[in-house]
């Protein structure tokens, strides 16, 4: 988590005897910093070019001392000869066989795709080939092993052809001629005996099959016998035709019939009125008007009837002769009745009968007759009916039986196919083995013109700078991952993800003198660049002044409505050059015409004064114990810069930490806020004292200065972790000291402003 860069601000105003001005100070807030980011693993081409550039010496030692054996290795090497030979192992034509692949299923089979090389060349060399071949080689280079022969043996597909490539690699050119030799006549008689082999396994397996599949189609046949012997049938489809069929002509005879015996119901109820009687009873009356016996009897009361009749007319009733014929025609009608009942029965009485002429004899006779012809209609319907229901159940026993004739069926013919389809293939696979001879053939010449010298100086040289240029790189990377220290601002700035506010170039003259600008308040950057009376040093003044300048100007923009106005420049470890850079960012923010205090808060080892050549008689430490009512009193003005004023650190007090954490130092802080524009502490380096974060505590930000080649990972990270649970102030960024500089680039600003003539009687150490 990067840090805050921006601090909230508490506003104190006052006015200091009346000659200040209204200040604006800030609340310090802290923000955890983030550990640092490891991205080792990531590539990054910038980063090795640095490393290589680094470690130039160990590169480019480690490369000639590599490439310098590798070629010494290659050349003391003796000869060595190559002998190659190529053979086609697929014809280049390919006539597939129909289904053959799909119904052998071999292991080693070929697919449709052709031969499965990585396998095939795994076989050629296995010893099941190579040891007969080996045979024929010792017989004349006994020394051959099996060991030697497969490690200078190469067998490869040559691309994506049906082509393999054989080689083999001697010091004895005989040698090489006699193992290709014998390599090759002992793959081509290989590739005979496997393919004919291979077809003779593929035959045996159809005739094991075929075995197979006739017992399937016999036991299907006899399944299917029996099935029609159990129920009788012969195709159970036909069978099912011709029920249905029958079944349809029923249900059409029984619909006319139904319609006849419909047509017949008015006709017989007329009759059945018009005569009186039942059917049954009209033919019994039928049978009386025929019968002999009754008609005579009829006859004879007839004319009993007509003489009674006719002697009424002449006598009395009560008369003899009239009683006599009464009583005669009394004794007939027993007589007919009986004759009635035998023939016609009890349901009609016998004195309704009488005489039936030849319409209504012809009116019982349709009755009867249409009586009859409905009963017929009626037995031929009950008959049909139940010839319906007989069809339809056996159409429903056919059914079921058809899903069983049906599945029996499609097993014979699934089976019959497979019988087909295996003939078929055993047929192709006997004329393919007819006609197989030698499946693999030597497209190349194999004489001694195939035996070449393997003898490749420049790429042998070419190939010993690549491996010596790897070591190298190898080497350099492993002394730079053991350097913990950081090489470049950018790796620095990715590892902290804290903003990097100046670039400090190194300056190797800060060895002889203090400082490389003079405090003397200049007008133009010309006058900064003639501050050195050495030329050499002209261009290390410009960039060193132009850092310091930016670094003013970077404090400016952290906060635009609430500018830094107390700044504590602290570092991981002394020799950081913390010092000298406080002593030049004053220098830079004064000659930028802002009011700026530097206070040497270093109560330990203070250097401040002896920078700017100053007494530390009384300084930042007595003016917190003794307790002065005005705080600039012991402010030392420097000479030549009105703007700039410097606060020593005193005399050494007995702890630093107490003083530096008292409210007396707070107000003083308050104090100088209300006369500078600019406040900046030089503090201890934070490994093992608290004295920076006492200091902090009272500032607006915290700048933490690492050099370049120096501090270390280890430290820079306790740091970070140490600021992020204690520190009091926001720690606003990063200066980065010992930066190298690009003289190419530097001299073009330089140019810039052009090359001024450099000033005598200016004091040496700027």
């Amino acid at each position: 988590m990067p840090f805050s860069s921006k601090p909230a601000a508490r506003e104190v105003n006052g006015n200091g005897n009346g000659q200040g001005h209204a200040s604006q100070s800030f609340v310090p807030v802290t923000a955890p910093p983030s550990p640092l980011i490891d991205d080792g693993d990531d590539f990054d081409l910038n980063h090795l070019v640095a490393v290589l550039g680094r470690r130039a010496g160990i590169f480019w030692g480690v490369a000639a001392l590599s490439f310098g054996g590798l070629t010494l290795w290659h050349l003391t090497r003796p000869p060595v000869y190559n002998g190659s030979a190529n053979l086609l192992v697929e014809p280049v034509t390919v006539v597939n066989t129909p289904g053959l692949e799909a119904v052998m299923e071999l292991p080693g089979a070929r697919s449709a795709s052709g031969l499965d090389y990585t396998s095939q060349i795994r076989v050629l060399r296995g010893p099941d080939v190579i040891k007969p071949i080996l045979v024929n080689i010792q017989r004349q280079h006994p020394e051959i092993t099996y060991t030697t022969l497969l490690n200078d043996l190469v067998i490869s597909q040559e691309g994506e052809s049906k082509v393999l490539r054989i080689s083999y690699s001697d010091a004895d050119p005989e040698v090489v001629t006699t193992v290709m030799s014998e390599v090759v006549k002992g793959f081509v008689a290989y590739s005979v005996q496997d393919r004919q082999g291979e077809l003779r396994r593929g035959l045996e397996f159809l005739d094991e099959q075929l075995q197979e599949k006739w017992q399937e189609v016999d036991t299907i046949e006899s399944d299917l016998s029996e099935f029609q012997k159990r129920y009788d049938l012969v195709n159970v489809t036909t069978t099912a035709e011709s029920v249905a069929q029958r079944l349809n002509q029923m249900l059409s005879d029984q619909e006319q019939l139904r319609v006849q015996l419909t047509s017949l119901g008015p006709l017989y109820e007329n009759l059945r009125s018009q005569v009186g009687f039942e059917p049954s009873v009209a033919i019994g009356v039928a049978n009386l008007n025929e019968s002999p016996t009754y008609q005579g009897l009829l006859g004879d009361l007839r004319e009993i009837e007509q003489t009674i009749a006719a002697e009424s007319a002449r006598f009395q009733s009560d008369t003899p002769m009239i009683e006599v014929l009464v009583d005669q025609r009394q004794q007939l009608l027993p007589l007919l009745e009986a004759e009635a009942g035998r023939l016609v029965g009890s349901a009609v009485d016998a004195n309704t009968l009488g005489y039936q002429g030849s319409v209504s004899r012809e009116l019982v006779q349709q009755l009867v007759d249409t009586a009859n012809q409905m009963q017929v209609l009626e037995t031929q319907d009950q008959a049909i009916a139940q010839a319906v229901q007989q069809l339809r159940a056996e159409i429903q026993r056919l059914a079921d039986l058809s899903r069983s004739y049906q599945q029996i069926d499609r097993e014979l013919t699934v089976a019959e196919s497979s019988l087909d389809r295996l003939l078929t293939s055993r047929q192709d696979l006997r004329l393919q083995m007819a006609r197989q001879t030698a499946p693999w053939e030597l497209i190349s010449p194999l004489d001694e013109s195939s035996v070449t010298e393997m003898t490749n100086l420049p790429r042998k040289l070419l190939l010993s700078t690549v491996v010596g240029l790897l070591l190298g790189g190898v080497a350099a990377l492993v002394r730079d991952r053991a350097d913990t220290a950081f090489h470049s601002a950018d790796e620095l700035v990715k590892a902290t993800q804290l903003p990097n506010l100046a670039l400090v170039p190194n300056a190797p003259a800060l060895q002889k003198q203090p400082l490389l600008m003079v405090p003397d308040l200049t007008a133009t950057m010309a006058d900064v660049l003639t501050q050195n009376q050495s030329p050499d040093n002209l261009y290390t003044s410009f960039s060193f002044a132009e850092a310091f300048y930016s670094l003013d100007t970077n404090l400016r923009m952290l906060s635009s409505d609430t500018p830094m106005q107390v700044i504590a420049l602290t570092s991981a470890v002394p020799g950081e050059g913390k010092s000298t850079i406080c002593a030049h960012l004053a220098i830079a923010a004064a000659n930028m015409g802002r009011r700026v205090l530097l206070i040497d808060g270093d109560l330990r080892k203070p250097s401040q004064h002896l920078i700017f050549s100053q007494r530390n008689h009384q300084g930042l430490s007595e003016l917190i114990t003794q307790g002065l009512e005005n705080p600039t009193d012991l402010v030392l003005a420097i000479p030549g810069n009105p703007n700039l004023h410097l606060l020593t650190a005193g005399a050494r007090p007995p702890p630093p930490g107490r003083l530096l954490s008292s409210r007396k130092m707070q107000q003083i802080t308050e104090q100088y806020r209300r006369h500078y524009d600019l406040i900046i502490f030089d503090t201890p380096p934070l490994a093992g004292m608290i004295d920076a974060k006492l200091t902090a505590a009272h500032a607006d930000g915290l700048l933490l200065v690492v050099r370049l080649n120096q501090s270390e990972r280890s430290e820079i990270q306790r740091v970070l972790a140490d600021l992020g649970n204690t520190a009091q102030a926001p720690l606003l960024g990063l200066v980065i000291n010992g930066v190298p500089q690009s003289r190419q680039r530097g001299y073009s600003y330089y140019g810039y402003y052009g090359r001024p003539a450099v000033a005598s009687g200016i004091d040496e150490r700027g």
